[in-house]
């Protein structure tokens, strides 16, 4: 099997499963979310036509789960489904850096 293959196998599985994932961390409020869009971060790096596939359970929060104690807003994952990069991107760059200095 060449390199060329391989590759084309492992983004095989990632697109086959990463939509499993974001279903697990949506809404939690554990390190799950920040994983999650910064694996989303280095797949769109090393694969720039990397693209998720719109999943209809992923809901934006309510204003009550939003003000629930120890809540975060980057712990939903609606936003990754937007078109907006600007906005997604300023939600990595939080989620990123909350994840690292914890």
């Amino acid at each position: 099997m060449t390199d060329k293959e391989r590759i084309k196998r492992l983004y095989n599985i990632i697109e086959n499963t990463f939509w499993m994932s974001i279903r697990y961390a949506h809404g939690r409020h554990t390190y799950a979310p920040y994983i999650i869009r910064d694996a989303l971060r280095e797949l769109e790096e090393i694969f720039p036509d990397f693209k998720l596939k719109k999943d209809q359970t992923i809901e934006k929060p309510t204003k009550e789960e939003l003000n629930q104690t120890g809540t975060s807003r980057e712990d939903w994952l609606d936003d990754l489904f937007e078109d907006e990069n600007s906005k997604r991107n300023k939600s990595f760059a939080t989620g990123c850096t909350t994840f690292k200095a914890v």
